[in-house]
Parts: structure tokens; C-alpha cells; sequence
């Protein structure tokens, strides 16, 4: 039953404008953003283990935490964010864990997140007794949405705050015989006051008073992603331009997924003049997830920025993480989903094909890498081409061609290719399904090699004649419709003198060969040759095509057993 439409169902422009607070514009007429080029890879903070977890459903236990730490410093993360001590014994714990054994490598920094209050503040201290190197992250919200209707504060209050815990961390610091750090978040930045960000953030870098070659991380976050990407980047170059203490402090990005662009936006604000980047690896977080470390890091590599971070293995880093955060990949994830590799529809796959196949070539004309329709090469993340073009009734002959040359090393001319193409639609349009690598062989078997029918071949002896020995007499013992024949003939070749015998056989349509071509299948001494045969016969203005594979170890024997296949499928 289909509901009936009815104006309850439909927008209203003028509801949906009054609904939505609008966004302050951003002035920025003099950008330059757009035109800078990205050379150089920021700083990766990865903060799964407290952005990301706090927002699973099940949250990570101490063993798949540890786990998941050891993962991100193999990839090569030197931030990484391990928790809000102050919020749980969980967390706190787990903090002291890696320190206490020596978990921590020397050129990893761990980060914990706190909120900018005193007790907090003091809790988060102690959670970092003994680290070599650390940062502490705090934040206060900045929105005037947040000051003003959830804390009931004025901005002065705020910003002295913001102080206050900045002047407490540093002493508290300076007392730890450890290297500690800063980072100051303004939550919801995008939805801050402009200048009132730049005030604050400058107000803590000066309080900090960062020492020669320190530096303070000024963390901008969307923390709920209100803008336009372009919007953000914007925010981002008027906040580097007007900062108070540019050579003593570095911008950090944190950017969530609420309107589905904060890889984009994470792209533009490096294009901005941002220096560091924190994410999940696969954009696990709060809501739609924080931006997703993988594919920044992969698209920056794509444009021949060394990112620091190796991810040769996508597939196996995926499983890993979904193993430990029990939220399985979607299949269409950019990079390392199940079918981001695929192709369904027949033409792609036929361009794929194409392309794979003239790919030294393709890479010389356009000076690096590029396929039709495979964005990256899957090689490089530990992918196969050969799993990654899939059969439905959708496919064509380049993807049903590919597959059977990966899988089962037999290169189908084009003629064969578009014929078998028929057979292979009909029996997926029969099953309803994906058909597998084995089917599309099958039906390549059962409807070509060695063809039984109404023609059986028992032997065939083809000999030089003694008078000349260019010409071949052959002998073929075959049955036509249950009669036994024993047939002889002269041909300039073996199947020549086949084809010249089979036409003597009474009832048989006059038939023409009209394709011929030979393959090795394998590269061993045992390799069999394959023949393909196309023959035609025309009869009142009509024609008739058979196709036939002959398979054997002998390439003559091959050959008319293709041609006797090609002619059972014409007379069937």
C-alpha cells in the first residue's frame, strides 16, 4: 500500500527557514587559501582512544585500549590522545598503565583531555606522574550558545578561567619532573565570536609564556559542524592571521561529521594554514564521528605528500579496528571499504579491464598513476585488482573477462568475450545474485570447452604427405546424429583437412571457420593449449553462429575439438 501524499508530507521553504538558526557570514574577501597548495603532512594526533571510544556503544576494555595504542604508534601516530583521567578510574588507570610499564615509545607523545576546572585539572596532573613527554589538552566552551544558556556566564568569567587552569597546569607542571605540554581547545569554535577566540587563545599563550622552541597547540574545533568547509577555512586563515603569538603556537583541527564534510573541511583549513590534525581512524566519534584519519591521510598521499603514517595495509588496520570497537567498515568506505574497488556495471568493468592491462603505458602518458574508474592503485594498500571486479547481471564482458584471466589465467579474445557475456547474464539473471569466480567458469565450460552434441569427434590423425609434405592429409573417425564416419581429406594445415573432411557429412550444414585463435593455459611443461573457434553457416538468407573452445595437450587436438564444440553449439 502506498501512503497518498498530503501537505503534512511535503517541505515547506518558508518552515525550513524560520527553523534553522542561520550561520554569521564570514568576511573574508581577501583569502588566500584556495590557491595554496598542501606540500607538507601536519602534525596527526589520533584521539580514538577518547573521542573515538567515548562514543561507543561498548566502550574499549584496558587489553583492547593497550591493543589499540599499540596499533597507532606501528602506523607511525606520534600524538595520541589516551583518555580523560579525571572522568573515569577506567581512564585514569589505564593512563598510569602505559606509563608505569614503559609502554610509551620515545618518540610518542601521549595527550589527556580535561575540562578547564580546578579538581580536574589536579586529577589529570596525576594521571601523568612519571611520563616523559605529555600534553595536556583543556577546554572551555566559547559559543555564546554555551556561555551564555548552559553555563550562564559572561565571556570576562570564561576568559578567566581559561586562565585561571592555564596558570594551574603550568605550575603543576613545572613541579613534574616530565616535559609537559599544551593544548587549549575553545569548544565550538565555529560557533565563537571571532575575535573573542583570537582573545582568548592569545590570553593562555601568554599566561603559558612558552619556553625557546615551545610551542602552545591552539585547537579549533568544529565541534559540532554548523559550517560549509570553505566557511571553516575561512575562520581558520582570519584566526592565523590576527593571532597575537604566531611563532609559539601551532593550529590544530578537530573537526566532526555532522554534515558529512569534515574531510573536506580538515583539507581546506591545512590549505588555511593549519598545522595539525586530530581524528579517529575511520571517523569514529560523537554523533556522525570525528573526521576520519585514514582517508586525510590517504588523500594526502595521493596528492605526494609523505604523511609519516603507513597504512600499505588498509584492509587488515580495518579489521583490526572494527575487531576492537566491535563497528563493523561500511562497504562503501573511501579507501578501505569491502567495495571501493568494485565494479558492478559492465562498461566500468570493461574500462577497468582496459586499463589494468595497458597500465605501464597509461602511467608514462599521464606521468603517474591512473586507471579508468580505481581512484588509487589497491596494490599500494595491500588490495588486489583480481577480487575487486564482481559478476551480476549488471556486468559486461570486460569485468567477466578480467575475472576469468586473474582467477583462471585464460585470455578470451574479444569476440568470445561479447558472446559469453550472453551466457553469463542469463545464468545471473536466473540466480538472482552475484555469481562467483567458479560460476562464471562453469558456465565458460559448460557452454564452450569440448561441447558435446550431435557431432562427437573419436579420433583425428593428421600426417604431412609424402609428396609434399606443405599439405596434410587427415583422418577423422567422428559419429554424426548416432552414424560412425571415417572421413579423409587434403588441407594446406591440420584444420583445414578437418574442416575439408567434416564436410562430407551428410546432413551437416556448409559452414565457413570464421575465427581461430590459440592460447596456453599455464607456464609449466604440463600446460594445455586452448583453441577458440567461431564458424558460421548461412542458409536462405539467414545466419547461424557457433562457438567453441577445444582444450588438450596437443594444440592440433585442441583445435578440432574447438571446431567440433563451435558446431555442436550452432546445431543446437
Amino acid at each position: 500500500m502506498v501512503a497518498s501524499s498530503s501537505p503534512a508530507c511535503k517541505s515547506n521553504p518558508e518552515q525550513i527557514a524560520m527553523k534553522y538558526a542561520s550561520m554569521p557570514s564570514v568576511a573574508l574577501p581577501d583569502r588566500t587559501w584556495p590557491d595554496r597548495p598542501i606540500t607538507t603532512a601536519p602534525v596527526w594526533c589520533a584521539v580514538d582512544l577518547r573521542d573515538g571510544n567515548q562514543a561507543l556503544p561498548n566502550p574499549m576494555t584496558p587489553t583492547q585500549k593497550r591493543e589499540y595504542f599499540q596499533l597507532l604508534c606501528a602506523m607511525g601516530f606520534k600524538q595520541i590522545e589516551v583518555g580523560f583521567p579525571a572522568a573515569s578510574q577506567d581512564d585514569f588507570q589505564f593512563c598510569r598503565d602505559l606509563i608505569e610499564q614503559n609502554m610509551i615509545p620515545d618518540d610518542v607523545v601521549i595527550s589527556v583531555l580535561t575540562q578547564a576546572r580546578p579538581a580536574l585539572i589536579s586529577r589529570t596532573m596525576e594521571a601523568l606522574v612519571g611520563v616523559k613527554k605529555g600534553i595536556v589538552h583543556f577546554y572551555i566552551a566559547t559559543s555564546h550558545l554555551h556561555t551564555k544558556f548552559v553555563f550562564n556566564q559572561t565571556l570576562d568569567q570564561v576568559r578567566e578561567t581559561a586562565v585561571r587552569s592555564t596558570a594551574q597546569i603550568r605550575a603543576a607542571g613545572r613541579a613534574m619532573d616530565s616535559q609537559i605540554g599544551l593544548e587549549f581547545s575553545p569548544e565550538e569554535f565555529t560557533d565563537t565570536d571571532r575575535d573573542f577566540a583570537i582573545e582568548i587563545c592569545d590570553a593562555v599563550t601568554e599566561v603559558w609564556g612558552p619556553d625557546e622552541g615551545e610551542t602552545v597547540v591552539l585547537n579549533l574545533p568544529a565541534t559540532v559542524e554548523r559550517r560549509l568547509p570553505n566557511e571553516y577555512a575561512d575562520l581558520i586563515e582570519r584566526f592565523c592571521r590576527l593571532r597575537k603569538y604566531p611563532d609559539h603556537t601551532s593550529i590544530s583541527l578537530h573537526v566532526h561529521n555532522d554534515m558529512g564534510c569534515g574531510v573536506a573541511a580538515t583539507m581546506l583549513g591545512l590549505k588555511a594554514g593549519a598545522h595539525r590534525v586530530e581524528g579517529t581512524l575511520f571517523g569514529h566519534g560523537e554523533r556522525t564521528g570525528n573526521v576520519d584519519l585514514v582517508t586525510i591521510v590517504l588523500n594526502l598521499e595521493y596528492m605526494g605528500v609523505d604523511t609519516g603514517i603507513d597504512i600499505s595495509q588498509v584492509s587488515e588496520i580495518a579489521e583490526r579496528v572494527a575487531s576492537l570497537t566491535d563497528m563493523p567498515l561500511h562497504a562503501r568506505h573511501p579507501y578501505a571499504g569491502e567495495l571501493v574497488f568494485t565494479a558492478f556495471s559492465g562498461s566500468h568493468q570493461d574500462a577497468i579491464h582496459k586499463g589494468l592491462t595497458k597500465r605501464d603505458a597509461l602511467s608514462d602518458h599521464f606521468d603517474g598513476w591512473k586507471v579508468p574508474y580505481l581512484h588509487v592503485d589497491p596494490a599500494a594498500m595491500g588490495r588486489k585488482f583480481e577480487k575487486y571486479i564482481r559478476i551480476n547481471s549488471q556486468s559486461g564482458k570486460g569485468g567477466i573477462a578480467h575475472v576469468l584471466e586473474v582467477d583462471y589465467s585464460i585470455t578470451l579474445p574479444r569476440w568470445l568475450q561479447v558472446d559469453l557475456a550472453g551466457h553469463v547474464q542469463k545464468f545471473a539473471d536466473e540466480t538472482s545474485r552475484e555469481l562467483t569466480s567458479a560460476e562464471v567458469w562453469d558456465v565458460f565450460q559448460q557452454s564452450y570447452v569440448n561441447r558435446e552434441g550431435r557431432l562427437q569427434l573419436a579420433n583425428y590423425w593428421p600426417r604431412p604427405d609424402d609428396a609434399d609434405p606443405k599439405q596434410i592429409n587427415g583422418e577423422a573417425h567422428v559419429t554424426f546424429d548416432g552414424v560412425a564416419h571415417t572421413l579423409r581429406e587434403t588441407g594446406n594445415g591440420p584444420i583445414s583437412a578437418f574442416v575439408h573432411a567434416l564436410r562430407q557429412l551428410p546432413g551437416l550444414p556448409t559452414f565457413k571457420l570464421d575465427e581461430y585463435e590459440e592460447e596456453t593455459l599455464g607456464a609449466s611443461a604440463d600446460a594445455k593449449a586452448a583453441c577458440f573457434i567461431r564458424v558460421i553457416c548461412e542458409d536462405s538468407g539467414k545466419t547461424a553462429v557457433g562457438v567453441g573452445v577445444g582444450v588438450d595437450s596437443n594444440i592440433d587436438q585442441a583445435a578440432v575439438r574447438g571446431v567440433v564444440s563451435a558446431l555442436n553449439a550452432l546445431l543446437a
